[in-house]
């Protein structure tokens, strides 16, 4: 079988505006604005390119929103299936392959697909969860990347990448460990996942077997600063404790103009919306997968009003 190049070489360009992904899979599902039928998450691109008209209309979707999870309601479901490449360049993909990354698509000047999202942290590790179930000889896993743009190339960051062989029947967690060969401040991340994952380089091996799956769940990392304001102490005096939180997180404030407290995950989706009853809020963080979150004080307009980070641990 031909190698799947993890980087499309000319068709994969850097994009600081490509979408935030959803690392849960719990939003609805997208459909491409350029013709392929097949929907994805929010924020990430997979093997449903295939299924667009000027390849193959016959080649099937591979990438699904499953009801397995973790956290939240679905999970993202990849299996590796043949495709007819129709007039696509031999090596531009493997004919037999599944896989799925964040990113987003570029229309203009033309269209292409992009890998990565505007990202400025140094996250030591990202957790997930994952069930698995490769062919046998076949490999699944996934990666991470973190580069920064020197406006005509990628300087990268560091990297991390986790496989699998052997099949796990249940969701499981999983932690990747980033390891950094520069102290640089990364602007981009990127997750790939892949149901036939036989790393050589920068390339996927021989060895894809049609039918192997992986799912995933509950990405959890660091926020990023991009388009997130952390406001001071002194503008508000506001208690957030414990921190780490394990089953109930407290908020406390004397400000009379905190009327609400937000739980938001590290996509900015408001979780959960919970009424000050005399500057006091308990919230009941148990049912929330372990990580790093955001809360933020609202006032009556649902203005943000003060906003922090937490982490759960269970």
């Amino acid at each position: 079988m031909k190698q799947l190049l993890l980087v499309f070489g000319a068709i994969l360009t850097f994009n600081l505006n490509a979408q935030n992904p959803d690392p849960n899979f719990d939003l609805p599902w997208i459909t491409s604005s350029i013709g392929y039928p097949a929907k994805e998450a929010t924020g990430w691109v997979s093997t449903n390119v295939l299924t667009h008209a000027l390849i193959s209309a016959t080649n099937p979707t591979t990438v699904t929103q499953s009801a397995t999870n973790c956290a939240g309601t679905s999970s993202m479901r990849v299996e590796t299936q043949n495709f007819n490449l129709g007039p696509l360049p031999p090596g531009f993909v493997d004919d037999t392959c599944g896989f799925a990354f964040t990113g987003g698509l570029v229309l203009f000047p033309s269209a292409r697909l992009v890998d990565g999202f505007a990202y400025n942290q140094r996250p030591v590790q990202i957790t997930y969860c994952y069930q698995t179930a490769p062919i046998a000889g076949d490999t699944s896993g996934v990666a991470v990347s973190l580069w920064k743009w020197n406006g005509t190339t990628r300087t990268y960051i560091g990297a991390a990448k986790k496989t699998y062989t052997s099949t796990v029947t249940a969701m499981t967690p999983a932690t990747l460990t980033i390891a950094y060969s520069s102290t640089l401040t990364p602007d981009s991340m990127c997750i790939y996942v892949a149901s036939s994952y036989k790393f050589s380089g920068t390339t996927i091996r021989y060895g894809a077997k049609k039918g192997s799956t992986i799912h995933v769940d509950n990405f959890i990392y660091p926020a990023s600063t991009v388009g997130v304001k952390e406001t001071s102490v002194n503008e508000m005096n506001v208690v957030a404790y414990p921190n780490p939180a394990n089953t109930l997180f407290y908020v406390n404030t004397e400000s009379s103009d905190a009327k609400n407290l937000e739980i938001i995950d590290l996509t900015g989706k408001v979780l959960e919306r919970l009424p000050f009853n005399d500057g006091k809020v308990k919230a009941d963080v148990s049912k929330y997968y372990m990580g790093i979150y955001l809360y933020s004080v609202t006032d009556s307009n649902n203005q943000r009003l003060k906003t922090g980070k937490f982490t759960i641990t269970h």
